[in-house]
């Protein structure tokens, strides 16, 4: 399925929010109305702050961070809407929009959202990488 660029919006924090129009028809004059919302937040030498306060954190150090994220590490939210008339698809769209919005861009403006986003997607990859070498340990002992 591809994404339809239908808006970029420039945050407060330098970064850029892109709405994406996913909708597809389902049935008939019904359709699939979704939005998916994406901040493509840089890590590298494009955001060299982000990396120093990631740094600061004794268990990680920048090849661990880049090898762990890449380069950016992009935050993704998704919002769909079921059984939409055909005559109202478009409608339906511009309001999930607007809602999305409206109730999430002080947050992702906020100055310290790219910096805090990072820190928790790399605990997350650290907590998966640490699961999945438990299990490889498990199954190796099991063998």
């Amino acid at each position: 399925m591809e994404n339809k660029l239908v808006k970029t919006i420039g945050l407060k924090n330098n970064l850029k929010l892109k709405i994406y129009d996913r909708s597809k028809k389902m049935a008939g004059d019904r359709w699939l109305v979704s939005m998916i919302a994406q901040v493509d937040i840089p890590i590298s030498s494009s955001a060299p702050e982000t990396l120093r306060d990631l740094q600061h954190d004794p268990d990680s150090d920048k090849v661990e961070i880049l090898e762990l994220l890449g380069s950016t590490v992009t935050f993704e939210q998704k919002r769909e809407r079921f059984f939409i008339d055909e005559s109202k698809k478009e409608s339906v769209f511009n309001e999930v929009c607007d809602h999305f919005v409206k109730s999430t861009i002080n947050y992702l403006s906020h100055p310290d959202f790219p910096k805090k986003y990072v820190i928790m997607k790399l605990k997350e990859k650290k907590k998966k990488a640490l699961l999945e070498a438990a299990i490889d340990k498990y199954r190796a002992d099991q063998n």
